[in-house]
């Protein structure tokens, strides 16, 4: 197990463990960054800050050369979708069949600011009352199962299916296993068809 360190999300104050590769953060568990992504948060807010609207291949050509693996980028994809549950970061449809992430006018601080600021943190009030929107129970499950369609690339075994059915984070929603399976060959064929266009 690697050492302990703080969590580079600066929205989030988790403790970070795992190893070299892979590192986790103990506040989000869907925050598992690949080292190449968690070594360069501070990087990839800088660019997107200045991007009036952006996808993830449009980080990986301009920041990275274009030469992140599918791993890497499924580790960005839940790097953008913590920052968009943060309210950093907002939706804004789909381009070429990939999400467009826009920063959000409430995320305040600029990475130049975040970069600079004390280890000690300062508790500060709020500028101004932020409202944002709150993700439905559905929206949050279609997530999740969203989610492991992109890590399973499309294709899971029984295994697999089994593990997500007993997932606790799953169970809490009481969908019956068709109406999850339904779901899953649903996100399933998306994630063919934007694979293949």
């Amino acid at each position: 197990m690697g050492r302990k360190r703080t969590c580079e999300l600066p929205f989030c104050k988790g403790v970070v463990e795992g190893t070299r590769n892979k590192r986790r953060c103990d506040n989000d568990r869907n925050i598992h960054l690949h080292q190449i992504i968690s070594k360069n948060v501070k990087k990839i807010m800088k660019y997107v800050e200045g991007c009036e609207d952006f996808t993830a291949n449009d980080v990986n050509r301009d920041l990275f050369k274009s030469k992140l693996d599918k791993n890497e980028k499924g580790s960005m994809y839940r790097l953008f979708q913590a920052m968009v549950r943060e309210g950093y970061l907002l939706e804004r449809g789909k381009r070429g069949g990939l999400k467009v992430y826009a920063c959000s006018p409430s995320a305040g601080e600029t990475a130049e600011e975040i970069a600079s600021e004390p280890t000690n943190p300062v508790v500060q009030a709020p500028a101004a009352p932020v409202v944002e929107r709150r993700l439905s129970p559905e929206e949050i499950l279609l997530g999740k199962l969203r989610e492991f369609v992109y890590l399973k690339s499309g294709q899971w075994n029984h295994d697999d299916w089994v593990w997500l059915l007993n997932r606790p984070d799953i169970k809490e929603y009481g969908l019956s296993e068709s109406d999850i399976g339904r779901i899953l060959e649903e996100e399933k064929a998306r994630f063919w068809l934007q694979r293949n266009s």
